[in-house]
């Protein structure tokens, strides 16, 4: 007798699934696997009294969720304690489990796929019949997140390994039917075997179940999920050794209807309406902004600025610029900028103060309806670095308001180290050997060329690109400042992409160490080999020369000096 498919399905989850050991204890009604008795004894595990006593050390919190790692005899497990923190989570309760038995179940169904996976050790839901808190314990792996294990400088033997086992696990996941919706690097751990292979273990798995194999416009779409951040950060070489070692793993047919081209483009779009929908998070209440008030000012802050100066600074935001030992930056009509040393438990660090001054009626009328240029450079910074673009880290908003508006407004960065102006690092390194100064000419240009384009092909433009606007971190690494003239939004047409090279171009035009091999080199390592665009270097040097001269005469109309 035949046995039906939905009846095969079920008999096979239940082999897989292990017996739960049941517990009614403190409100909560806990589930064990067989193996938790190993790691915390009999009975459920005493969480409150871990937290109570310390011996939970908290590891990561957000609204929704708080993880704890606890160092226990038998070995080390991770406590997650899920909340309903919203209406809507609420009544998304009432209509599904818990996420914590929901990422148990999870766990154990991709592990009898093969997947490797954080080991569940028991799981507790609130006694009751209405949603509540939620307790999920998993075992401790000998892994490290993987968006970490990136940040550290890789070989080009190491990232081609990388590429290829990341690509295999991939084409397993969605051959097992899985399509994790959050694939990015924090959402995998990496564990390396004796040989140095890469082994990749897949958590936070509460929306994530197996079953038939992904078809192809879904794998596509996971695909594009998890190209964004690769897009931003790897060469186009190793993401395309990653989709051909991909294709070769998947065991499906349609695989050679998807085109690596196509995801490049998919991932842009993915990318920039992903860049449009933060800007709204910069200004909430949420894991890395705060909102502050005070009688003195309000603005927002990030997290982890020390409470302290928080405090300190929103009860009398002038203090730092009354100080008699405060180290004046710039001191102008329009902004003034000093230096501060901001002590935190590791250690002090020094932070970049600006104050923009109050200025007209009718530019404070004008910051009533639109964001205050202080509001921009906050906006925008946190934009920028979303989108892999060098600029200081905003650390602090705030402005001093009047009948309702904002009169006066100050921001808070993290200081460059080693920062120097660019047009003063050319004027050093007209005094360097003709050698070394030709090659270090070669490299700033191509670097600048790079980074121009790397922000235009990121929808940033920026209509005040000057020399003084662009820091070099360390006589390095070139760093974007000043970002009250920066756009980001659709893409950045040819028009304004001629106008902002032709800025910074203007910035050097008498510079005698700047030669015109060095503003060649600069276009062509902006446009690529070859042009990615259609349009020959020609045409744009003719157009970069005619907006260079159009800059020069307006500023000669105006009597501002070319900076």
């Amino acid at each position: 007798m035949r046995i039906p498919l939905l009846q095969t399905v079920w008999l096979r989850a239940c082999e897989s699934s292990p017996i739960l050991q049941s517990i009614h204890a403190d409100g909560f009604h806990w589930h064990l696997h067989p193996d938790a008795t190993a790691i915390f004894g009999d009975g459920p595990p005493p969480v409150a009294e871990w937290i109570r006593s310390g011996l939970a050390e908290r590891v990561k919190a957000n609204d929704q969720r708080t993880v704890f790692r606890v160092s226990l005899p038998n070995g080390s497990v991770y406590l997650k304690r899920c909340r309903v923190h919203r209406p809507r989570a609420w009544v998304r309760e009432l209509f599904r489990p818990p996420k914590a038995k929901l990422e148990f179940e999870n766990a154990v169904a991709i592990q009898a796929h093969g997947i490797a996976t954080t080991e569940p050790l028991a799981w507790a839901g609130a006694e009751g019949h209405w949603p509540g808190e939620s307790w999920l314990v998993t075992r401790e792996r000998n892994a490290v997140p993987f968006s970490d294990w990136l940040m550290r400088p890789l070989p080009p033997a190491e990232r081609r390994l990388l590429a290829r086992a990341l690509a295999s696990f991939f084409a397993h996941l969605h051959d097992a039917g899985v399509a994790h919706p959050d694939p990015h690097p924090g959402n995998l751990l990496v564990e390396t075997d004796r040989n140095g292979e890469p082994t990749f273990v897949l958590i936070d798995l509460h929306a994530v179940t197996p079953g038939r194999s992904v078809p192809m416009a879904k794998s596509e779409s996971n695909l594009v999920l998890f190209n964004r951040w690769f897009q931003l950060r790897a060469s186009r070489t190793d993401r395309l050794r990653f989709w051909l070692a991909y294709r070769r793993a998947r065991s499906c047919n349609g695989i050679e209807r998807i085109d690596a081209e196509r995801i490049e483009i998919r991932t842009s779009r993915s990318n920039a309406s992903f860049w449009a929908r933060r800007f709204g998070r910069y200004r909430t209440n949420n894991r890395e902004f705060e909102r502050v008030r005070s009688s003195a000012a309000a603005g927002y802050v990030y997290r982890t600025l020390p409470t302290a100066f928080v405090e300190s600074f929103f009860s009398n935001p002038e203090a730092p610029f009354e100080s008699p030992t405060k180290k004046v930056l710039k001191d102008s009509r329009t902004s003034t900028v000093v230096e501060v040393r901001i002590e935190t438990p590791s250690g002090p660090f020094d932070a970049i103060l600006k104050r923009f001054n109050r200025k007209s009626l009718l530019q404070i009328a004008k910051n009533a309806f639109r964001p205050s240029p202080a509001t921009r450079s906050w906006l925008l910074g946190h934009s920028l670095r979303d989108r892999g673009l060098p600029t200081p880290l905003p650390l602090l908003l705030a402005h001093r308001y009047r009948f309702g508006m904002p009169v006066v407004s100050y921001l808070l960065v993290e200081k460059v180290p080693g920062a120097t102006g660019l047009s003063e690092a050319v004027a050093e390194a007209e005094a360097l050997p003709p050698v070394a100064r030709r090659q270090y000419f070669r490299r700033l240009a191509f670097d600048l060329g790079r980074l121009l384009r790397t922000m235009h092909d990121r929808h940033v433009s920026h209509r005040d690109l000057k020399a003084p606007n662009i820091l070099l971190e360390n006589g390095q690494t070139s760093t974007l400042i000043d970002l009250v003239g920066v756009r980001a939004g659709p893409a950045v047409p040819y028009a304004t992409r001629v106008r902002d090279l032709a800025r910074l171009n203007a910035s050097f035009l008498n510079s005698p160490a700047v030669s015109r091999s060095d503003r060649l080199r600069a276009l062509t390592a902006y446009l690529g080999v070859p042009p990615k665009d259609g349009r020959s270097w020609k045409v744009w040097w003719t157009a970069l020369a005619v907006a260079t001269q159009a800059k020069v005469a307006k500023n000669q109309r105006t009597g501002r000096p070319l900076a």
